[in-house]
């Protein structure tokens, strides 16, 4: 596999063998091997952007080997960059590029998915520059839940029409996976209402450890998002006892773990009422994720860990821990817990158990 332009191999271009759909991929030299065929008529298809696709035609008889190369041409091909817009609660304006990474005229349209989202200009074409495009929102008459809309940029690459998409995100908050979450402001404070999904999923039997990634269990991870152990939601950083909390742990930049005292202040600010109707009717959409974990708290056996009390009652870690006796092998973390209707402050959990998460934001630098 070659490029037509430098005559250089082409390296990781996907191949596929029609009809079998096999497939494979070219190594550094530019070449790609498959074995073992039965004698036959086959099609080969290479695609890898910014080449234009091609397919060929090969007979395998018994006993031979057939080469069959290609040499690809390079055809206009689009790279969008960012593909996320966070307007947060107030901006109206941003923008983005399109940049021609092929050869030859690009040329493309922009569809926005509402009418209060304004692209200007809505057309172009592109070379070898790269455009930018300012986006302005009219948020007049718009709700102050979260949005999640798109701007679709279709492309003409050479005889096929590419379609690429800009999200376009207003009065959330998004984390490093690219989750974009509802938030409320309660009192002096601004809370996720909605439970943290940051990271990858592992077996509800597979211990989650310390090991540079986020990891979660899920019961339902749309539904009731993550669960987590106290040092995961940590990234095993040390215990915040702070009036207000300084640990970003697994929240996203500008967020925080929520310490014990700010917990109280939620609390506080129910007037300690002992039921969640009031706090969901301020928006904080609490959803009884139940918990997960060993039965015994000091059992350090994963496939001993199971999921419980999904749709029962819902606790929240707090960034403090305090040592809990009877028990001398875990630590109890604070938190907030729920049931059906009643709310308790403080309440703990073991730390060897998955609980949700509620990020907090920040307070305004001095």
């Amino acid at each position: 596999m070659t490029d037509t332009t430098n005559n250089q191999p082409i390296q990781a271009v996907p191949v596929k063998l029609n009809p079998l759909n096999d497939t494979t991929s070219t190594s550094s030299d530019g070449k790609y091997l498959f074995k073992s065929l039965l004698p036959g008529d086959y099609k080969i298809e290479v695609s890898k952007p910014p080449f234009a696709k091609s397919v060929r035609s090969v007979a395998v008889t018994s006993g031979n080997t057939a080469e069959v190369n290609f040499a690809l041409h390079r055809i206009p091909y689009p790279r969008i960059y960012p593909k996320y817009l966070d307007f947060g609660f107030d901006s109206t304006s941003k923008s983005f590029t399109i940049k021609n990474t092929g050869t030859g005229k690009l040329n493309y349209s922009l569809l926005p998915s509402q009418d209060w989202i304004n692209v200007n200009p809505n057309i172009g074409e592109a070379t070898t520059e790269t455009d930018t495009f300012k986006v302005t929102i009219n948020r007049t008459g718009l709700s102050e839940k979260k949005h999640v809309e798109s701007i679709e940029v279709v492309s003409h690459v050479g005889l096929d029409l590419v379609r690429d998409t800009v999200y376009v995100l207003l009065n959330g908050v998004m984390d490093q996976d690219f989750n974009y979450y509802n938030v409320v402001t309660i009192g002096t404070q601004i809370w996720m209402a909605e439970n943290l999904n940051v990271g990858s999923m592992i077996p509800i039997s597979q211990s989650q450890e310390d090991n540079g990634m986020i990891e979660k269990w899920c019961y339902d991870c749309e539904m009731y998002g993550g669960l987590y152990r106290w040092h995961e939601m940590m990234q095993y950083s040390t215990s915040d006892e702070g009036i207000t909390g300084t640990t970003q742990g697994i929240c996203p930049i500008g967020w925080h773990i929520p310490t014990g005292h700010e917990w109280g202040t939620l609390y506080d600010y129910l007037g300690h009422a002992d039921n969640i109707v009031k706090l969901n009717e301020l928006g904080f959409g609490i959803l009884l994720g139940g918990e997960s974990g060993p039965d015994d708290p000091c059992d350090t056996i994963p496939s001993d860990n199971r999921f419980w009390n999904q749709g029962i009652n819902e606790g929240f870690w707090a960034a403090n821990l305090w040592w809990w006796d009877p028990y001398p092998c875990p630590l109890g973390g604070g938190s907030l817990a729920t049931e059906a209707t009643s709310l308790f402050k403080p309440d703990n959990f073991y730390y060897t158990w998955g609980v949700s998460v509620r990020c907090i934001k920040d307070p305004p630098k001095k």
